[in-house]
């Protein structure tokens, strides 16, 4: 059997759950976190999060929606996201967060990046995965170049923040380049 790259890992993923309410509805209510998304904060309803965790929970051949878990606790502590999966070409973007600060910065993010890759190129066969960021987001580019994207060009102004226009930057890997 051959050894996976992500063996030894803090983390694993996992599909998502009707049982992740509590957790996705505090996460999506949270305008801190939203300031370093590209998505804009908006208060979401219970009713409109158990529509939205439905439809992400159910079986769709363009996105992959999964839990980031620790495996000690089993705690889930953030999602990450394969959308808009073109099987023609081969492509994938990918969206992650850590829900709560305490677990930013401590290597979760990476390791969910790095599985998730995994699991795009060795599983799903796909050829490149790309992805978007807020260009201030240092935390975030560093995090994607170490495993292994690249910047493939720069949208000016392309996002409102918190009054102002940001530029976005726009970040791929192909399954070669890994």
């Amino acid at each position: 059997m051959k050894k996976s790259r992500t063996d030894g890992f803090q983390t694993y993923l996992r599909a998502l759950e009707a049982s992740d309410l509590e957790r996705v509805f505090r996460w999506h209510n949270d305008p801190d976190l939203y300031r370093r998304l590209r998505g804009t904060f908006r208060w979401v309803s219970r009713s409109t999060e158990e529509e939205w965790l439905r439809r992400r929970c159910a079986y769709s051949p363009e996105d992959v929606n999964l839990a980031i878990c620790l495996k000690e606790s089993h705690e889930h502590i953030g999602n990450i996201y394969l959308r808009e999966i073109d099987w023609v070409s081969r492509t994938a973007k990918l969206e992650v967060f850590i829900g709560n600060a305490e677990n930013r910065g401590r290597g979760f993010g990476e390791e969910a990046v790095r599985q998730v890759l995994e699991y795009a190129f060795d599983t799903l066969g796909l050829r490149r995965v790309y992805l978007t960021v807020l260009a201030f987001n240092e935390a975030a580019t560093t995090l994607y170049k170490k495993c292994g994207f690249r910047e493939e060009g720069r949208l000016r102004q392309h996002v409102f923040k918190q009054g102002k226009y940001e530029d976005l930057l726009v970040m791929g890997v192909l399954r070669d380049e890994l």
